[in-house]
């Protein structure tokens, strides 16, 4: 349920559940795209390349059980990471982080995807979220992997 959760600022103590989340969740976002298996690449292994922890990171807690139901990370004007454990898709807890992140910064508000992340670009364009652009490029997994990425952007 959409209330089941409640919005909070990463802790270390949260990186396991953070790297379970994300290496469950971009498996999936992985296929759903048709991506081959050596596009992945675990979060341990990528968040420094990436600059994962340069971001602001918020979580998604149970606050019954206190379990981690997804994450997200965002700086001024983007929103870099959204993943939601696969368990809980659907639960609304997607739009929990976005509608967190949309109370605190600005806007315009960028986020990219992988072009054809269909779960993804729904809940971004029911956030209001409209595409603004595909770019080519590679994407870092066990190689690289090439990938059109889709930016979209909400402006209020």
């Amino acid at each position: 349920m959409e209330n089941s959760v409640i919005i909070r600022a990463f802790r270390d103590p949260d990186w396991p559940a953070i790297c379970a989340i994300h290496n469950a969740a971009r498996k999936v976002e992985l296929r759903a795209v048709r991506l081959p298996d050596h596009a992945y690449l675990p979060l341990q292994k990528s968040h420094i390349a990436e600059g994962f922890l340069s971001n602001r990171i918020i979580v998604a807690e149970c606050p019954i059980n206190n379990e981690i139901k997804g994450f997200a990370a965002f700086r001024p004007r983007e929103l870099t990471w959204l993943y939601v454990a696969p368990n809980h898709f659907g639960e609304g807890v997607g739009q929990r982080l976005i509608s967190y992140i949309l109370e605190t910064t600005e806007r315009p508000l960028d986020v990219q995807m992988l072009d054809g992340n269909k779960r993804a670009q729904r809940l971004y364009e029911n956030m209001g979220f409209r595409p603004l652009k595909r770019t080519r490029g590679k994407i870092r997994g066990q190689r690289p992997v090439s990938a059109i990425g889709l930016t979209l952007r909400l402006t209020d």
